[in-house]
């Protein structure tokens, strides 16, 4: 019994010990939010001292032993919010400080857990030769049938207030430690993710529960470096959950994202606070597949990856990358169809996107040269008609200079979309327009002096992505030109009972409908292609993912918000290169994630149980 007391008091000494000198080393003197976490921890040591230092050691009042055990339990996790909160203010604090108070919250919860173990009432009572009572709640069928409490006094009902509210506690208590012991091992162990978009079909659906591994890929202390070594070498392939770097991460944004993590378990995945600005939920972590290592500079065509390295500068496709990227989810299982949402990409639509990247990859610059001239001529001509004004007589005949012409329609005039839906009123637009004549032949024929130019090994700036956007943006200038004739033809007063009618009306149907897939086509641009990754520095030589950073897609990528997308479109043109190219809403700007971000890789769905896999 001696030498049980003797190791009792020598461990409980260190425990306080090791409190207070964990509770002084995070004094913040900052007039933020950290400075709350010297208080909450003073107060908590102040009762852990008290019973532990007088009522335990120097009044061997083993009675408190109850309670003593219950503060033991909490002080790991009241510590680890005081670190938390601690790192929580404005000024952040220094490797070594963090790695000093991890080291100290350690020991504190090594030596809280030995004293806990004997700190049980039984085991307690049976060591050190005491007797102590076990503090339980009542018996409510007992007080029931014999009407007595467990000391023989008669039941009242206070007692039965009594009982409820002691149950309640204990279940309280039971939650909130439970709650605790998840989110620590969440954090440094395992975490069961739920799916919650089809950003990862037919990989994983809505709703699939997935276990993701922690332990072997550096977990860290919140708000903080200091952590578990990374173990885990990512390659291509892997999925992983990793922290969204649209959001802001720091240190305010950290301490939600942990209170959110609590709340949302203490209320059974009921309520979470983890929202953005708008109040929406936030899209963090996310699950996705590694598609781009270290070294390589990517880029995406016609749902292809490409990369290409230091050691060889030519893009080549990724072949892997085609075994687990889906475009047309029509063409799965059917059983596996079942458990998909979103199927609206349909096998036609999808017919038609490719057949517009077939067209666009067999199209005939120099042809499109010529007809873009023959346009212009068509144009002028049965403009000069219709006005019965003589070229010569229009203002629009004196060519100004280019600078002007680029001011008369601006970038959300060129809007795609916009004139797609009415091309008639652009078209009154450019004939009503001072200068507008000039600027609809500049508009055609511009790019024709300045294409050969652009030419890198063939390709518009010596890549796939930009010479297909060029050549996309050639396809709606023609297909727009060639509508404009056929309108100003068809508004001909010659025309008007000439046989002719009828097949301009066949032809500009058709051009309709040839500029309605251009546009369809331009609504999955971001998500079929991405331009070249990370970009050329300025004088064109490549740049590569540094090391220790990846580059994440979903598997479904017509519908995954990923690494190549922000939240905010911004209107684009189809082709940079041309001044007077047609524009579009683009959400593409790249980025690839810190291996820091990188919270565990997936290692196995659980549930549901039966459904078929890809």
């Amino acid at each position: 019994i001696l030498y049980f007391m003797k190791k009792l008091n020598i461990f409980i000494i260190a425990n306080l010990i090791l409190s207070i000198l964990f509770t002084f080393i995070n004094i913040s003197f900052a007039l933020d939010i950290s400075s709350t976490a010297f208080v909450i921890s003073l107060i908590f040591t102040s009762f852990l001292f008290y019973f532990l230092a007088i009522k335990i050691l120097k009044e061997n009042f083993y009675e408190k032993i109850f309670v003593c055990k219950k503060l033991l339990q909490y002080q790991p996790y009241v510590f680890l919010i005081v670190f938390i909160i601690r790192r929580a203010g404005q000024k952040g604090t220094p490797f070594a400080f963090d790695l000093i108070c991890v080291l100290l919250w350690l020991f504190v919860f090594l030596t809280s857990l030995y004293l806990q173990h004997f700190f049980d009432s039984k085991r307690f009572s049976k060591i050190a030769d005491v007797s102590l009572q076990e503090h339980k709640n009542e018996s409510l069928t007992k007080m029931f049938a014999k009407g007595k409490t467990r000391s023989g006094k008669k039941v009242s009902g206070l007692d039965y207030v009594k009982w409820f509210f002691v149950e309640v506690l204990d279940w309280a208590d039971a939650l909130v430690q439970a709650v605790f012991m998840v989110l620590l091992f969440q954090i440094f162990f395992f975490q069961f993710y739920k799916i919650p978009s089809e950003s990862m079909v037919p990989e994983y659906m809505i709703n699939d529960r997935v276990a993701v591994s922690k332990i072997n890929c550096g977990p860290k202390f919140p708000l903080s470096d200091v952590g578990l070594p990374n173990l885990k070498t990512y390659k291509r392939g892997d999925i992983v959950v990793f922290r969204n770097p649209h959001y802001t991460i720091d240190r305010p944004s950290e301490v939600k994202t942990v209170v959110s993590q609590i709340i949302y378990m203490l209320t059974f995945t009921l309520v979470n606070t983890n929202v953005d600005e708008n109040g929406q939920v936030k899209a963090d972590p996310l699950v996705k597949r590694i598609t781009g290592l270290p070294g390589e500079q990517l880029m995406m065509q016609d749902g292809i990856l490409y990369k290409r390295t230091r050691e060889n500068l030519e893009f080549t496709p990724v072949s892997e990358d085609s075994t687990w990227a889906a475009y047309n989810l029509n063409s799965l299982k059917p059983e596996l169809k079942s458990y998909i949402h979103d199927l609206t990409v349909s096998d036609d639509v999808f017919a038609a996107l490719e057949n517009v990247e077939q067209e666009r990859n067999s199209l005939d610059v120099n042809f499109y040269k010529f007809r873009c001239e023959e346009l212009c001529k068509n144009f002028n001509s049965l403009l000069s008609q219709k006005t019965s004004q003589k070229t010569s007589e229009r203002s629009d005949n004196i060519q100004p200079e280019e600078k002007l012409l680029l001011e008369i329609f601006s970038d959300q005039d060129l809007f795609s979309y916009q004139i797609c839906r009415d091309y008639n009123a652009f078209l009154n637009k450019v004939i009503s327009a001072e200068n507008g004549i000039a600027w609809f032949n500049a508009f055609l024929t511009n790019w024709i002096s300045e294409y050969d130019e652009l030419l890198k090994d063939g390709l518009v700036m010596g890549n796939l992505y930009d010479d297909a956007n060029y050549k996309l943006n050639l396809m709606f200038k023609i297909t727009l030109g060639e509508l404009f004739v056929k309108q100003l033809e068809k508004n001909s007063f010659s025309l008007i009972s000439s046989p002719y009618a009828q097949v301009l009306e066949n032809q500009i149907a058709g051009l309709e409908n040839s500029l309605h897939l251009l546009y369809n086509y331009v609504w999955f641009l971001d998500r079929r292609n991405m331009c070249v990754f990370p970009p050329n520095d300025q004088n064109g030589n490549p740049e590569f993912i540094p090391e220790n950073c990846y580059f994440m897609m979903g598997d479904n990528r017509f519908n995954s918000f990923d690494m190549r997308h922000t939240d905010e479109d911004i209107l684009t043109k189809i082709a940079p290169q041309d001044k007077f190219s047609l524009t579009y809403y683009s959400n593409m700007r790249p980025m690839y994630v810190p291996q820091k971000l990188i919270l565990g890789s997936a290692a196995f769905r659980f549930w549901p149980l039966g459904r078929p896999v890809r």
